[in-house]
């Protein structure tokens, strides 16, 4: 029943992970596991100090835990699965070391956890390096989700000629846009080194790395049910070397209740049926074995880390760097303070333009999102990272305050430009341009290509699309950015006098064969025809043709 309810577990949170994508409907709720972790909600609200609306789904697990016992560990957790899985394929019939230093270890997680909530003292957030939710997605995000889009291309590939065959036209056509990320390799190598450990102990992670298993274990000995050994007990021990959690103590009538995870593994190897877990009122609480001093060291540890990411030299890039973040993302310093940096919004991302940062936002902005609009443009009819977002770090918006918030302004470089630079005929970026905030007009004899910055919502259609290899000629940068903790998007446009209207498509600018230089015979021409008409009063002058 264990494994069955493992499996079916895993792949709940398999199938959220892959509908997180551009048509999610707005009732379905795929980032629910990253909604029911209790340790990165009460992080998320305790470093932002406010009350997350979305982290409250957490109670449900404590709640559970608090009547069950640290059932979530064993059946419902995808982390404990995948570890279970990769446990079984690599080393089921591998032979372990004794594990004599166990009781030391263990008290590993609770430190974390300690470092962990101290630092949110702080109002800087370091949990999302090992919450076992957040760490799994972002490996489903940048390491499992690229292998399986390849593999589904690859095998549509070999079955072109078979669809071809049978007049399959649009089969033999499609192909899935392949997703790429930054340090997708370092993350496969963390995946494979919490795998790898388990060749120490079973669950090694578990046992005594993880810190929401570390939580839990501190309300699980307050459940109902517990593990119970009747005096049938041959003392045999086969139960303490079934144990995954080494949660049998020397005797098999003791239990340390903080460690069991109701797995019952124990009672199913039972030859006298000796092992029961029976529901009832009270009991021993086991109490976890956590010296004064490391208690103490470990809040202080976590205060210097907090202070040390607040006031590290790399804060001063902050704003520095041309880091552009999705719409709809909360001021800087509050989405730092509550992106837990799972990966949802990156992986959903239509286009694949959402990356992760690395030190561009200074050490507390380490894995948060960031726009690479030289790789691809946000897709102005998509609003999914707001949606998928557990925290509200990217607010839920509709895609008409999704239009308004501004992300940033695009900028000519006109050193690299190849109309301003070389006199060349490119007309891309104005043609791009979904907000018609590209236009052409006569700058010393010749038309030039400038931005209209109230009209320019950083899409960043135009430095996609630029033609100049390398870095483009027209990049996106922050500034003009639109940022709102609450609020509307469209009203703060509005303040700011920013139009954000689709181009009509109907660009007057034909290009001549004179190109891009006006041509000074023709506008002589111009010149003494108009002279030749009698100009109405208070009547402005014309502007050359193809201008707005």
């Amino acid at each position: 029943m264990k494994r069955i309810i493992q499996a079916l577990s895993l792949g709940a949170f398999t199938v959220f992970f892959f509908v997180a994508t551009y048509k999610l409907p707005d009732w379905f709720p795929a980032d629910m596991y990253l909604r029911t972790d209790p340790l990165l909600g009460w992080s998320a609200a305790l470093t932002s100090r406010q009350i997350l609306s979305r982290a409250l789904w957490s109670l449900i697990i404590v709640g559970s835990t608090l009547l069950i016992g640290r059932f979530f560990c064993g059946y419902v957790c995808p982390m404990g699965a995948s570890i279970d899985l990769g446990d079984f394929i690599l080393f089921r019939k591998k032979r372990r070391p004794d594990m004599k230093n166990a009781v030391s270890l263990r008290k590993i997680k609770y430190l974390v956890l300690v470092v962990f909530v101290a630092v949110s003292l702080t109002g800087f957030s370091v949990v999302f390096l090992m919450d076992p939710i957040s760490l799994l997605t972002r490996i489903y995000t940048f390491v499992l989700y690229p292998v399986v889009m390849a593999v589904i291309n690859l095998f549509l590939d070999l079955l072109c000629p078979v669809f071809e065959a049978f007049g399959w036209i649009n089969l033999s056509h499609l192909h899935y846009p392949q997703p790429l990320f930054y340090m997708s390799f370092i993350t496969f190598l963390i995946f494979a080194g919490i795998v790898s450990l388990n060749r120490l102990a079973p669950r090694f992670w578990c046992r005594y790395l993880c810190p929401l298993g570390a939580l839990l274990s501190l309300l699980s000995p307050l459940g109902l049910f517990k593990r119970r050994v009747s005096q049938d007990c041959n003392e045999c021990l086969l139960c303490q070397k079934t144990c995954p959690m080494g949660a049998i103590d020397e005797t098999p009538a003791k239990t340390l209740s903080p460690e069991c995870i109701q797995c019952k593994n124990c009672s199913k190897v039972c030859p006298k049926e000796a092992v029961s877990f029976s529901a009832s009122v009270g009991g021993e609480y086991s109490t976890v074995s956590l010296s004064r001093r490391g208690f103490f060291f470990s809040v202080a540890g976590g205060l210097a880390l907090g202070a040390l990411g607040s006031e590290t030299p790399f804060l001063l890039l902050r704003g520095k760097r041309k880091l552009i973040r999705p719409p709809g993302a909360l001021p800087e310093a509050d989405f730092l303070k509550t992106c837990i940096r799972c990966g949802e919004c990156m992986k959903s991302c239509l286009t694949n333009t959402l990356q992760p940062s690395l030190w561009e936002s200074g050490l507390s902005g380490l894995w948060t999102p960031k726009l690479e609009l030289r790789m691809a443009a946000c897709e102005q009819n998509c609003n999914v990272c707001g949606k998928v977002c557990p925290t509200q770090a990217i607010r839920r918006l509709s895609l008409d305050e999704k239009t308004h918030a501004k992300i940033g302004t695009a900028v000519l470089r006109k050193e690299m430009c190849l109309v301003w630079s070389q006199n060349k005929l490119c007309l891309i970026c104005d043609e791009i341009c979904p907000y018609n905030a590209i236009v052409f007009r006569p700058v010393e004899g010749y038309r030039r290509p400038v931005v209209i910055a109230s009209r320019c919502n950083g899409c960043g259609y135009c430095e996609q699309r630029c033609p100049v290899k390398g870095e483009s000629a027209i990049v996106v940068t922050p500034d003009g950015e639109i940022r709102l903790k609450e609020g509307s998007y469209i009203r703060e446009a509005e303040k700011l006098q920013l139009q954000f209207k689709a181009d009509p498509g109907d660009d007057k600018f034909i290009l001549e064969e004179s190109g891009p230089k006006v041509g000074e015979e023709k506008e002589q021409k111009k010149e003494q025809k108009e002279e030749k008409k009698v100009p109405p009063e208070n009547s402005k002058p014309a502007k050359p043709k193809g201008f707005l």
